[in-house]
């Protein structure tokens, strides 16, 4: 009788320590490894997706600032608009009542030495038309 061949049964104790060798030196640590790499990575993406959502409220907020400033600075320019309008027409007008004034002045001026022309042209007149008279007569009118 022969001896069973236990080589097929020494095949399968090496696989079997072999398999736990590297299940216990390599398998389990790289899985270890892995998930916490995958941990990290989700970490990572979690942290990332509330960074970018905190960015989109801060822009929102920063847009939100920049609408309200335009708006102030829009009021601001038309209330100095209408400042400077106001002004513009206050000086206008007070132009126009020195100018009134200084027409009515002038006018005043003018009516008084047309007054005074007219009464020294009347004193004149009489004695420019008696001198004419006696120079086309020939002789002294009085």
């Amino acid at each position: 009788m022969q001896l069973p061949d236990l080589s097929l049964l020494l095949v399968m104790v090496i696989f079997w320590a072999t398999y736990v060798v590297l299940r216990v030196f390599v398998l389990k640590p790289l899985g270890s490894i892995l998930e916490e790499r995958e941990r990290t990575v989700a970490g990572a993406t979690a942290a990332l997706s509330e960074a970018l959502e905190q960015e989109k409220e801060t822009l929102a907020g920063i847009d939100r600032r920049l609408t309200e400033a335009r708006r102030e600075a829009l009021a601001a320019r038309h209330a100095a608009r209408a400042d400077a309008n106001a002004k513009r027409q206050a000086m206008l007008e007070d132009a126009r009542a020195k100018a009134q004034a200084a027409v009515a002045a002038a006018q005043a001026k003018l009516d008084g030495e047309i007054g005074e022309a007219r009464s020294e042209l009347a004193k004149t007149a009489r004695t420019t038309a008696a001198e004419i008279a006696s120079l086309a007569l020939g002789r002294r009118i009085a």
